[in-house]
């Protein structure tokens, strides 16, 4: 598993920001014009800092999104026991002529199916993901598991917009299939929650899941950033440059999208997560205790766990 820190770390082995975005001609010509202003509290030389730090957040935004794809698209493993022969693989087309990958996992023919939404670096076929399947076509449950593009077999470039893309079209698939939208449900995971928010907010479904998720991408971006090498001003200024300033081209808002969702939600975290902390699923709860079901896990795993599905498939029988 390739994780969001084990990202943080090559970024900072590799120095990305020394070596690349230091010596873009761009942030070159905003260093070279604010060390020839001898007035160190100019509002000039303070514009140049803020411009430093907003194109720093840029170019770490694509660089992020690039590794985690690029790992993300050589992942590939072999398929467990439990779904030997169980998977009904499919290419469904989006309306922008994307080819998205995608598992069909109903052996025993179900009407009500359960889409995961997997991680930043997460693909289909890993291990701890299949169990997940596994489980829940345990309990009567069809799965649709599936690679956003850019990932895996899927064609095309990761982004927010196209992402979105790619789960209605399985919404699609699945009405087109004769499953009735209430008889249908979204497990999302760590960004994946941003893709299943997005979706959940824009149809009435059976149910909303999501495990160790982020409040909104910008305030994940001002976490990160603060772990890369790059010069403490740098950090400083991105640090306090307003969330609604912050020009990311993933902007994913959880806290947003989850007042629209319409159907019982479950947010699941752990305590002592470093990737995505804590107080983001505090946070939405806190914002929506009235229509939010709550629980955090006393550990620091960020991952998809046995306890995590057992808990979810507990949950949706008793909302059932």
């Amino acid at each position: 598993m390739y994780t969001v820190s084990d990202c943080i770390t090559e970024l900072n082995k590799t120095d990305i920001f020394k070596n690349k975005i230091k010596k873009s001609n761009f942030f070159g010509l905003l260093n070279k014009t604010k060390k020839q202003l001898t007035n160190t509290k100019s509002i000039l030389k303070k514009t140049i800092d803020f411009i430093m730090g907003i194109y720093t957040i840029i170019q770490y935004e694509k660089i992020f999104y690039e590794k985690q794809s690029s790992y993300a698209s050589k992942a590939n493993n072999e398929i467990i026991k439990e779904l030997k022969n169980k998977i009904s693989p499919h290419k469904l087309i989006t309306k922008d002529s994307i080819s998205i990958d995608i598992w069909d996992i109903n052996p025993e023919n179900s009407n009500k199916y359960i889409i995961f939404c997997e991680g930043i670096s997460s693909e289909k076929s890993f291990i701890d993901l299949q169990k997940a399947y596994a489980a829940s076509i345990k309990k009567g449950f069809g799965v649709i598991a599936f690679n956003y593009r850019g990932r895996g077999e899927s064609s095309g470039y990761f982004t927010q917009k196209g992402a979105l893309k790619d789960i209605e079209t399985i919404y699609k698939y699945l009405l087109g299939k004769g499953i009735k939208n209430d008889k249908i449900g979204v497990i999302g995971h760590s960004m994946g929650t941003g893709i299943a928010c997005d979706f959940c907010s824009r149809h009435k479904i059976s149910f909303t899941i999501l495990i160790n998720p982020f409040s909104k991408a910008v305030d994940m971006a001002k976490n990160i950033a603060q772990k890369l090498d790059m010069p403490e001003f740098v950090k400083t200024m991105i640090e306090k440059i307003p969330s609604f300033l912050i020009p990311l081209k993933n902007v994913f808002n959880n806290e947003k999208a989850i007042k629209k969702i319409k159907s019982p939600i479950l947010i699941l975290h752990n305590t002592n997560d470093e990737t995505i902390p804590v107080k983001h699923g505090q946070k939405l709860y806190k914002q929506n205790q009235n229509k939010i079901y709550y629980k955090e896990f006393k550990d620091n795993d960020h991952e998809i766990n046995k306890e995590k599905i057992d808990f979810c498939l507990n949950f949706i029988e008793k909302i059932a």
